[in-house]
């Protein structure tokens, strides 16, 4: 489809498509409920974390001229969660991840390593992700909090909500005139509407002021191996190798800006610039790639879109939640189910007991980490095997 909609000779064209629109967001199952936490639990600056991120999708998709997807780190954003960590802690992990990743990139250490991650690995990344992606989905619409009570006294459990949205999901996913993101989000927040209908927050507009990180060296020693180390090795496997081999397999000579090295630079950049606004850290997950991808997104428009979106919602400051909250969570739930069953096909090319391996223990570890650990220490298995078997032909 043509990125211009043209209406008659000589007019003006619009320039965006339902699909831009539709594929920008693609991802707001990943990156809202973890924002939304971090902003709730751990009291980030939702003016600093929304600005954060609009900036870096607007510039991201400007730079490598693909819809790129904008995440938090997950594995810092899950254990600040559970250890109630502060904003400041959360921001020092963002910068010395910055400085790691700068200087992996600059040094040309980051094409070195990247040879680590054979094919059978990034596709046990791929499907491990994508699994994890779906069970968190499933957890979403059956939790407590997806039990929407409508003004009127009924209610409406999480699992119909999700029932009702898989349905249209599936009658609209090939529809170009009426997007099945768009569909879904437009049903969803006319639910949060009737169920909020009378005790709807105040919108007050207004950012917070920002607060500028005073770096502490003590703070530094404590996250570095709390944080840092734990998320270094599933950010450099799943949001620099595996979102590079995503992005060629969608969109090819397209994405030929996203290279390991350009991506290292890039997530290296942003946790520099936000971790010293305290805002929450973040990269570009395969993910992500995937999501925006199969709802839509082709042209760097979409990233425009949603980078536009988060910033308008900075200047809602804390107002921005009330915002977000209109969105029911099985829908969010729906959204990370389909695109967590999208990514863990790619595995369909290359069924191989690797990738297999590092799928499946990724799930129940609920880390990326050990999974691609895994993979390591059986392709290491299988080359001395292959090696002691060559020894004895010879």
């Amino acid at each position: 489809m043509s990125t211009t909609t043209a209406t008659r000779a000589g007019t003006l064209t619009w320039p965006l498509t339902r699909l831009d629109v539709a594929g920008a967001f693609g991802d707001i199952g990943v990156l809202f409920p973890i924002v939304i936490a971090l902003i709730t639990l751990n009291h980030l600056n939702p003016t600093a974390v929304f600005l954060a991120a609009g900036l870096t999708y607007v510039l991201a998709g400007w730079y490598f001229q693909i819809p790129i997807s904008v995440q938090p780190l997950k594995a810092v954003a899950a254990i600040a969660l559970a250890m109630g960590l502060s904003p400041s802690a959360i921001a020092s992990a963002g910068v010395l991840m910055g400085i790691l990743l700068a200087l992996i990139a600059v040094s040309n250490t980051a094409a070195l390593l990247a040879k680590l991650f054979t094919l059978p690995i990034v596709r046990g990344i791929q499907l491990g992700l994508g699994l994890l992606l779906a069970r968190e989905g499933l957890r979403l619409i059956l939790g407590g909090q997806s039990l929407l009570v409508l003004s009127n006294g009924a209610s409406i459990t999480g699992l119909e909500v999700a029932l009702g949205a898989a349905i249209l999901l599936l009658a609209f996913h090939k529809s170009t005139r009426y997007p099945a993101a768009l569909v879904l989000l437009a049903v969803g927040i006319a639910l949060g509407l009737l169920a909020q209908w009378g005790k709807m927050p105040q919108f007050a507009w207004g950012p917070l002021p920002l607060q500028l990180l005073h770096p502490r060296a003590d703070e530094f020693w404590r996250v570095l191996p709390l944080l840092v180390i734990p998320q270094f090795a599933l950010t450099f496997g799943n949001s620099i190798v595996a979102t590079e081999n995503t992005a060629q397999i969608l969109y090819g000579p397209q994405a030929r800006r996203v290279t390991v090295r350009g991506l290292s630079m890039s997530i290296a950049l942003v946790n520099l610039a936000s971790g010293m606004i305290q805002a929450a850290p973040m990269c570009h997950g395969s993910g992500g790639i995937t999501a925006h991808y199969r709802f839509g997104a082709r042209t760097p428009k979409s990233s425009y879109i949603i980078g536009a979106l988060c910033i308008l919602l900075a200047l809602f400051g804390r107002a921005a939640i009330g915002v977000l909250h209109l969105i029911p969570i099985a829908v969010l739930g729906v959204f990370l189910i389909y695109v967590g069953i999208q990514h863990a096909a790619y595995l369909r090319d290359i069924v191989k007991l690797i990738a297999v391996c590092v799928g499946v223990v990724s799930l129940p570890t609920t880390n990326l980490m050990w999974g691609f650990l895994t993979g390591f220490v059986l392709q290491g298995i299988l080359m001395i095997y292959e090696r002691m078997n060559d020894t004895r032909k010879a």
